[in-house]
């Protein structure tokens, strides 16, 4: 048995070969740009992994890992100081390749079913990747014409979301975040940590769309504390839940302060965030 998005796989890890390669075009590429190539090549790894799994599941997870490490290279692209031609280009080229990769996840792992002589298994449906226009900077969407769905937007993909208005007291909440803590940030299309926010692992879940001031303590004896809101929730008696997927909460982010902001992105730094985006 091989995993049925191997081919999808592929494809992601063609273009971000495309996108490592503008990245290092320069020769004199800086040292904070050369980080993020080196952020898109273990995004690369994860990939191939994904394309030789021999299960669902083992190729999901790598997916899943190829994201992480996407997501984390767009939110240190936002913090890149020095002006280089490829990071454009990169930029735009990883938004895609995540909106190819993300359908991925989203599909339930299935068990092979039983053998019978007189029937054969036909090959897990997996949904068609969006489309993305490919004008932007001379990148080329490689997706076959007769798989391509609406057009995916990376600028209205990226725009925050609106936080609910607040109907009574904001919930006092707290997240612990550490190296291997399931619970951990998250980014969506952009990369702005501002625009994402953290997943707290728990099984005491807030309903969706609740305010929230949410205390985060970082490794260090770092903390901040800052306002959000429940954007999505993962229900612990949820006995369908795909892969096993840490019941918690993901909580929005409201007006980060620029100091927070700070410390999340040094943080991510050693640790990949989660990618999230409905």
């Amino acid at each position: 048995m091989t995993y049925s998005g191997a081919a999808q796989a592929s494809s992601a890890r063609e273009e971000l070969g495309k996108a490592l390669e503008a990245l290092q075009q320069d020769p004199n590429i800086p040292d904070d740009v050369m980080a993020v190539a080196q952020n898109i090549a273990q995004a690369v790894g994860a990939l191939f992994e994904a394309e030789k799994a021999s299960s669902e599941p083992d190729g999901k997870s790598s997916v899943k890992a190829a994201l992480g490490n996407l997501s984390q290279t767009l939110a240190l692209l936002q913090d890149v100081k020095s002006q280089h031609g490829g990071v454009d280009i990169a930029t735009q080229a990883i938004a895609q390749t995540m909106s190819k990769l993300y359908p991925l996840t989203t599909v339930p792992s299935r068990m092979a079913p039983p053998m019978d002589a007189d029937k054969t298994i036909e090959d897990p449906q997996v949904p068609k990747a969006a489309s993305v226009p490919a004008e932007a900077k001379g990148f080329q969407d490689t997706t076959e014409p007769d798989q391509q769905q609406p057009a995916f937007d990376p600028q209205r993909a990226s725009m925050p979301k609106v936080a609910p208005t607040p109907s009574g007291a904001r919930e006092k909440i707290e997240a612990n975040i550490g190296a291997t803590t399931e619970s951990n940030f998250f980014v969506g299309f952009s990369g702005e940590i501002s625009h994402g926010g953290v997943f707290l692992a728990t099984y005491e879940v807030l309903p969706q769309n609740t305010s929230v001031n949410v205390l985060v303590t970082l490794p260090g004896n770092f903390e901040f504390r800052t306002d959000g809101w429940v954007r999505f929730v993962r229900d612990p008696f949820d006995l369908n839940s795909d892969d096993g997927a840490e019941p918690g909460m993901g909580v929005q982010f409201e007006n980060l302060p620029p100091e927070a902001r700070e410390l999340v992105l040094r943080f991510i730094r050693k640790r990949p965030p989660m990618f999230y985006d409905d």
